[in-house]
Parts: structure tokens; sequence; C-alpha cells
């Protein structure tokens, strides 16, 4: 038995692909035809998942307060009015106008009892 392990199937593996330009020309190859079909597995499935995710309806829209509320210290007055940036489900991203803390998160709920959210009529796209 010999200790030459993987250098004695190296060139064993070199001799009947023609030498070890030929070995080094399909790894390379066969490296670069993995990688390309794992390359486009991974980019359809993030365009599938792209897709499944609804847009968010009320995306750009501004409303206005019309009942004080606190949520999760986000305070918002009557006449305040805030932007809907990004929505995942019950989670919604505001940007309070004219607030230097904003961004903040919200629940839809929080914005259905402040607000007419999720009505279009009192929203205006900006």
């Amino acid at each position: 038995m010999s200790n030459l392990g993987l250098y004695q199937t190296m060139t064993t593996v070199s001799k009947k692909v023609g030498g070890p330009k030929a070995l080094v020309g399909f790894t390379m190859t066969g490296g670069y035809i993995l990688f390309r079909a794992a390359e486009e597995g991974v980019k359809r499935g993030a365009k599938s998942i792209k897709e499944r995710r609804a847009p968010c309806p009320t995306l750009g829209m501004v409303f206005q307060v019309t009942t004080d509320g606190d949520d999760t210290g986000v305070q918002v007055r009557v006449g305040d009015e805030y932007r809907v940036l990004e929505s995942d489900g019950e989670a919604i991203l505001i940007e309070v106008l004219d607030d230097p803390n904003s961004p903040c998160f919200v629940s839809s709920s929080f914005l259905r009892s402040v607000s007419e959210f999720p009505s279009g009529e009192s929203g205006r796209r900006v």
C-alpha cells in the first residue's frame, strides 16, 4: 500500500484525460458550468419569491391622523400626516411627516384606529 494517496489519484486521472493541462482545463470548465448552474438556480428562486410577494397597496400614500394615538412609543396627534413606506402583513413602515423620529414600524390595526387607513379616498399619492 502506498502513502501517496491523493497525489497518486491525481496522476492516474491526469494520465487518463491526456495530461495535467487537460486535467486543469476539465476541472476549470466543470467548475464554471456548476457555478453558473447554481447561480441561475439562485436567481430564479429569488425572482420567484419576489413575484409571490404582494405589493403594498398603500405604498406612497399619505394619510391624515383623525384621532390621537400611541403605539409602542410612536405618538401621533390629530392633524399629523404620515406616509406609508412599506408593509409586510400586519407591520407597516410609516414616515410621520415633520417628525425627526421617523420612519417607524406600527401595526395596521393601530393605523386604522387613528386614521382612515387603508381606504384610498383619504390618502394621496406622493
